[in-house]
């Protein structure tokens, strides 16, 4: 380290690392949504066990079409992350947001349904 350059040969611009595998941080981003995917549909699952014990059958009905969503969804990811595609993320990211604001609405409207 020279005096010249405090913060050493870290910060030299150059060529890029040959060892750092770009691959990586997308199969993360991937590996996460495939857990929020499957944490959604348990929850939906949950939602639809919940409206069947309550007897609210259109509600269990809803929360079984979210689950089976959650899944296709689940297995839609998998599919991606395991082709590596550069195919743009957002298509995905859009369904799995859809899928988790209707389970989020869904159980808002369980749970005002149950309060009055």
């Amino acid at each position: 380290m020279s005096p010249a350059d405090p913060a050493g040969p870290a910060s030299s611009p150059g060529p890029p690392d040959p060892t750092r595998d770009p691959g990586l941080q997308p199969e993360r981003t991937a590996l996460a949504w495939q857990r929020t995917s499957l944490s959604t549909a348990m929850v939906a699952l949950l939602l639809a066990f919940a409206c069947l014990r309550g007897g609210f059958l259109i509600g269990a009905l809803a929360a079984a079409l979210i689950t089976v969503a959650a899944v296709v969804v689940l297995f839609g990811l998998r599919r991606r992350a395991a082709a590596r595609s550069r195919v743009s993320p957002w298509g995905a990211l859009t369904r799995v947001t859809v899928v988790i604001v209707a389970t989020a609405v869904l159980g808002v409207i369980l749970g005002a349904i149950v309060l009055f």
